[in-house]
């Protein structure tokens, strides 16, 4: 047994310890207190104290008014070994914001208490206050201007197309009124006539595809997703290509696709028009004779599509330009071909990107992310 000079010096080591931890504690500017098991307090420090009392020996929910019913989250809802619990706590004495931090603290007797925290962050919450008031002005700014933005793109937009459409109309236009006027005349050979019929035939659907190319591009289709297999898209495209065998002439049109690529979510419909506008683009510059290629492959969640052709190829003061509206190094194109082959890839998600070298080669690379349906 432990003599009674050796308990004295337990005793006063105990209390100086006690006496260093409250010394330790009264000079923090946050409020601290401590709780026992039958939900008195047991200890405030002087910051607290001087803004709420002296609680010590009474209840703590009845001297900081709160309800009864909280005191089970201190005293249970914490393992006596458990980490320590935080939330916000209005204290209606001092009419202030408290982050609240309870955790266990074991006494040297081995009783189990509750240390709470309090730091004022009331300031802080009318900071943040402020700022997510701010932050929503500023977005309903910010949103503003965007849709007054997009409105006068739109706006400029359809004058461009206004203005694109009145020039590419005019030429079929002033055909169709030509053949018209003769064949009100009279008094052609049939032979004459069936050549203002083919002109107006001609000219008719001319300016049919150059409306429907303008429709296109200024009403963008929003995708309808399907699996989609490759092989069968190329096929498709090639044959559509082999129809106008005045367009395709001697050129040879090769597809491959990477085993095992797998049905890729899309739109086929739209991704086979982008296909089949620039491999129109690309039979135009090769004018009957050489090779196309539309080849595919997979890597992960991304699709590549390449398009190639050993044609005259683009110069390099060109090759900026040639997804922009309305730009063509051809007379009788609208510039909107691969306008519109862009759209359709980057409404997918996708991405477009075209080199060349002239005189070699031209290469086309779509890249479609896997997007789950």
């Amino acid at each position: 047994m432990r003599s009674e000079p050796g308990k004295r010096r337990q005793r006063q080591a105990i209390e100086t310890e006690r006496d260093r931890l409250k010394a330790i504690l009264d000079s923090m500017d946050d409020g601290i207190y401590i709780v026992g098991r039958d939900y008195r307090i047991e200890f405030m420090n002087l910051a607290l104290q001087s803004e709420v009392g002296n609680g010590e020996g009474q209840f703590c929910h009845a001297f900081f008014g709160h309800d009864p019913s909280e005191c089970e989250h201190c005293q249970h809802g914490i393992g006596s070994f458990g980490s320590e619990s935080h939330r916000e706590w209005h204290l209606s004495a001092t009419q202030r914001i408290y982050e609240l931090t309870v955790s266990p603290i074991h006494g040297p007797d081995g009783k189990i208490a509750r240390l709470h925290v309090l730091r004022d962050i009331t300031e802080r919450k009318k900071l943040e206050a402020r700022v997510q008031k701010y932050s929503q002005s500023l977005e309903a700014k910010v949103a503003e201007q965007a849709d007054k933005l997009l409105r006068r793109q739109r706006l400029a937009l359809l004058g461009e197309i206004a203005a694109g459409l009145a020039h590419e109309i005019r030429t079929p236009l002033g055909a169709i009124i030509t053949g018209i006027k003769l064949i009100e005349k009279g008094g052609q050979p049939p032979k004459e006539r069936n050549m203002i019929f083919g002109l107006l035939n001609r000219e008719t659907t001319r300016l049919e595809r150059k409306v429907s190319e303008f429709l296109a591009y200024a009403k963008p289709r929003t995708p309808q997703w399907t699996e989609t297999g490759i092989q069968v898209l190329f096929e498709e495209v090639r044959t559509l290509l082999s129809t106008d065998q005045g367009l395709l002439g001697q050129v040879d049109i090769k597809c491959s696709v990477q085993p095992g690529t797998p049905p890729w979510p899309m739109d086929s419909d739209q991704i086979k028009e982008a296909l089949l506008n620039i491999c129109m683009n690309a039979l135009q510059a090769l004018r009957g004779e050489g090779a196309l290629a539309l080849e595919a492959k997979f890597a992960g969640d991304i699709l590549e599509i390449y398009l190639r052709d050993n044609g005259p190829g683009i110069s390099l003061d060109c090759l900026p330009h040639i997804f922009k509206p309305f730009y063509s190094r051809r007379s009788d194109g609208t510039g909107l071909g691969l306008a519109i082959a862009r759209e359709i890839i980057e409404s997918h998600g996708g991405h477009i990107t075209a080199t060349s070298i002239p005189n070699l080669n031209t290469t086309f690379r779509i890249t479609l992310p896997f997007k789950k349906r």
